[in-house]
């Protein structure tokens, strides 16, 4: 009844309205439901259908000032962009969609309404494809480049989750999870050509250490360098899976694919403001 699917990830909650939205990308398919449900329960809206557009959903986010809500797909590439409350076979307000957009598999979007810009996390393993962060206008639709790229070795990105933005200060929250991808297993020859005593590393915790990025999605541009982290044995944090942030109470919450657990940050612990003439 509930619609849902094994492989929901990004996840948004619309506090004004009390409703929890996920993507359902084996359905093509984005459910609402209240933000008290439990259990078997069925959503309260669903978009699906040929008009919708709808490819493989993996993200979405509310924009709550402006009664919206945004959709990443990278099986089209694309981003869509629906009324709050559409259902059915509701088509898109609006579609970034093409080759000046950079946009290949985007796993990650998140609105600022303050400054009227849409974040977007992509990454690829294509040459030339961008794994970064795209910064559009946030009513930007057809094939509209990027205002700013945010990509290259000094930001620390090998490869994107989801993202948050606080609306507050315009700073973009980033899971960071550098994990590598890993080749099909083959389950016939699992050890063809090791040792059979060779102690086999975890295929879970591979690549570089992840982390939680700070950048600002007004200044920020290039190859910049995160402005704040949250990194480190200490914080337990190893491959960000995800983020999200609690603008009523200043915290920065993660969950982590290798501890399989929430971490919760407080911003004012973490996100001092810079001394004179820092970034």
């Amino acid at each position: 009844m509930t619609h849902l699917s094994r492989t929901t990830h990004g996840i948004a909650y619309d506090t004004t309205h009390d409703e929890i939205v996920a993507p359902n990308p084996l359905a093509a398919a984005i459910v609402v439901f209240r933000g008290g449900a439990t259990g078997e329960e069925a959503p309260i809206r669903t978009i699906q259908g040929p008009r919708s557009g709808l490819s493989r959903p993996e993200t979405v986010a509310v924009d709550e000032k402006n009664n919206e809500l945004f959709v990443g797909d990278p099986g089209d590439r694309r981003v869509l962009v629906y009324k709050r409350d559409a259902d059915g076979d509701a088509p898109p307000l609006r579609t970034i969609q093409g080759p000046q957009t950079r946009l290949l598999q985007v796993v990650g979007i998140a609105v600022d309404p303050n400054r009227d810009l849409l974040v977007v996390s992509s990454y690829s393993r294509l040459p030339g494809g961008v794994t970064g962060l795209l910064i559009f206008g946030r009513t930007d639709e057809g094939d509209v480049a990027p205002r700013r790229v945010i990509a290259g070795p000094k930001t620390g990105i090998a490869r994107l989750r989801q993202i948050a933005v606080d609306p507050d200060t315009g700073r973009i929250f980033a899971a960071v999870i550098n994990n590598e991808y890993l080749p099909p297993y083959d389950i016939d020859s699992p050890r063809r050509g090791l040792d059979p005593d060779v102690e086999l590393p975890s295929p879970w915790n591979t690549g570089a250490e992840g982390f939680i990025g700070v950048w600002d999605d007004e200044k920020d541009d290039g190859d910049a360098p995160p402005r704040s982290v949250v990194k480190g044995r200490s914080t337990g944090i190893v491959h960000p899976a995800g983020v999200t942030f609690n603008a009523r109470d200043g915290e920065v919450i993660a969950p982590d694919a290798i501890w399989n657990g929430l971490f919760t940050f407080l911003k004012p612990e973490l996100f001092a403001p810079a001394a004179a003439g820092a970034r």
